[in-house]
């Protein structure tokens, strides 16, 4: 997705952290054998918190071995088994990545437009891999109601947010039924609203200076951000994480406390931190980037 969707590592305690990165590691190894080795190149932060969720509501015991790998040559590092919830997210990763890339290709930074050409070829194939057409019909849709929103120059936050919210929640409910299916719809949905709106905010400016389509800037009619509309896009991604929130609180977690405590922090801190700078006066984020150089 985006790399927005990760934890705040300082506040993770030690086994939260090693059974986090344990499962990064399990859907790496699991994504080269269900889609193709190469189809690793997409792993992301995001569909980790996509295994969490699901971990909950499929029910499913994981099981940590040790194992080397190209990024770990010389030591054996603890790596979650391959098992159903890992070979979904890798099947529905693969299909994200392959439109994801298609919409690159027509994009129009020359840079973006080269890396989709050269990746476009390898998940093609792991498309096909993945065997989910009913799913690919879901993303079809949303991304053709982005696409007609862009053509039109629309300036509905909400309208884009919806579409791309439209595509996570079918993700996320995936193969589910009753409850569960509900819940997880729901948390794909606000999951997916934010994301889009956040990743509007944070291209906001780029998008302004390369006349590229943006509904924050289609909103604003071109102009620079005030101080004021940060704290109103601020509220408004703080008002989404609430409605995420509520649809995670529905989850039956049951005995899975580390898995709980994971997501928590993901949502109370990895988040809203994604989206602090928008808590900061223009001068302030200038002195920020300056004292970080």
């Amino acid at each position: 997705m985006f790399g927005y969707v990760r934890p705040y590592i300082p506040e993770l305690l030690v086994r939260e952290e090693r059974y986090y990165r344990a499962l990064y590691c399990g859907l790496c190894k699991t994504m080269k054998k269900t889609t193709g080795r190469l189809s690793s190149l997409s792993l992301s932060y995001d569909f980790v918190f996509f295994v969490l969720v699901r971990l909950v509501t499929d029910g499913e015991e994981v099981r940590i071995g040790r194992h080397r790998c190209i990024v770990h040559p010389h030591k054996r590092v603890p790596t979650v088994e391959p098992n159903e919830t890992l070979r979904l997210a890798a099947r529905i990763s693969a299909l994200f990545t392959y439109h994801k890339l298609r919409d690159d290709l027509r994009d129009r930074g020359a840079s973006r437009r080269l890396r989709a050409a050269l990746l476009y070829p390898i998940f093609r194939r792991a498309r096909r891999r993945a065997r989910l057409a009913e799913l690919e019909g879901e993303f079809r849709r949303s991304l053709d109601t982005l696409s007609s929103l862009e053509r039109e120059g629309s300036s509905s936050v909400d309208c884009s947010a919806d579409a791309f919210g439209a595509m996570l929640a079918a993700a996320f409910s995936e193969g589910l039924s009753g409850a569960n299916q509900r819940i997880c719809h729901e948390i794909g949905r606000h999951l997916g609203r934010f994301i889009y709106a956040a990743d509007a905010a944070d291209d906001y400016e780029d998008d302004r200076r390369h006349k590229n389509y943006n509904p924050y800037v289609a909103a604003n009619g071109g102009r620079e951000l005030t101080d004021a509309d940060r704290a109103a896009m601020r509220t408004a991604l703080l008002l989404e994480l609430g409605e995420l929130e509520k649809a995670v609180d529905l989850l039956p977690f049951g005995e899975m406390g580390t898995v709980r405590a994971l997501i928590s922090n993901i949502l109370y801190l990895g988040l809203p931190e994604r989206i602090k700078w928008l808590s900061l006066s223009k001068e302030k984020e200038a002195d920020d980037k300056s004292g970080s150089i």
